[in-house]
């Protein structure tokens, strides 16, 4: 099923033409699983923000409803089970100056329905994040008001295989699109792509990859932050037992970034503690599970400014 308003790497690469503080970290050995849930309200430049994880579908309803009504906007989310039962972490940000709806656990109909209905009254796709579920595929996304980058085109797509993903992805570079969201989950065993591309506003340059593993994606990670680019999004996602990983770098200015990825739930709380705690803001977490019961993370934080 795909979702289109106009009409991705261990393959696809765009070359369109950080100062990284620490490497992606490799996947730390095993240790004790524990849901644990954070949360933290700064600000960067006067904007509170708030990040939380290991939420069932329940507390995370109570929580999405509590931050709304204290005006926070949900900017990211991502779905991952625990003994085949969905958990969320999500984060929110209180600048808010478009209108703005959220969707969670919706079936590729249902997100089909959801996102057709949506974009009939004027919303475009910001977020969306493929999830497996029993074996099933379930889709969280946000979808605002908020006017596109350039001249305003966007085109997203949902449940599409690794090749079909590569011709897309192939397709809209071609046409001056870039890569501004991806998601890769498990569906049915095999690995799927949802994704969001605009028309820029600006040329920097920029490179995207999925379908890696941990190795090569610690490798791409490495090269690419050599060559200036720093990380933008990164999706983890479990396929037969193993996680893999779809990123997407460019070379925009940032003011200090890390990344890490394949942290146990005991390690991204600490990570998170670490880094907040030196002024930077958690811009995208990534839950994936392993064996069912392993949760493990991905994700960036930037400099507050």
């Amino acid at each position: 099923m795909f979702s289109t308003s106009l009409f991705t790497l261990g393959r696809a690469i765009a070359l369109l033409s950080l100062t990284s503080i620490l490497p992606a970290a490799a996947a730390p050995a095993p240790g004790p699983v524990t849901e644990t849930e954070t949360l933290a309200l700064e600000a960067r430049a006067g904007v509170p923000w708030a990040a939380r994880h290991g939420l069932t579908s329940a507390q995370y309803q109570t929580t999405f409803d509590s931050y709304a009504a204290q005006g926070y906007k949900l900017s990211y989310v991502a779905g991952y089970t625990w003994n085949n039962d969905a958990r969320y972490a999500a984060l929110w940000e209180k600048s808010v100056p478009y209108a703005w709806v959220a969707r969670h656990g919706l079936t590729s109909a249902q997100y089909q329905a959801a996102f057709d209905g949506y974009v009939a009254q004027g919303y475009r796709p910001k977020h969306v994040y493929g999830y497996d579920v029993g074996g099933t595929a379930r889709y969280a996304a946000i979808w605002d008001k908020s006017p596109g980058p350039g001249n305003g085109a966007w085109s997203a797509r949902h449940g599409l295989t690794s090749s079909q993903y590569q011709q897309a992805f192939d397709s809209h570079a071609a046409q001056g699109y870039r890569l501004a969201h991806v998601s890769g989950y498990s569906d049915g065993g095999q690995d799927r792509y949802a994704a969001i591309w605009e028309r820029p506003s600006d040329n920097y340059a920029w490179v995207a990859r999925h379908g890696l593993t941990s190795a090569q994606y610690q490798q791409a990670f490495n090269t690419y932050t050599s060559q200036g680019y720093r990380p933008v999004k990164v999706s983890g996602y479990a396929v037969g037992g193993i996680d893999y990983y779809a990123a997407i770098w460019d070379k925009a200015p940032s003011p200090g970034w890390v990344a890490r990825h394949g942290l146990t739930s005991a390690g991204y709380q600490s990570e998170f503690d670490k880094w907040v705690s030196q002024g930077y803001r958690l811009s995208v977490v990534s839950a994936y599970t392993l064996s069912g019961n392993q949760d493990r993370y991905a994700a960036v934080w930037v400099k507050d400014v």
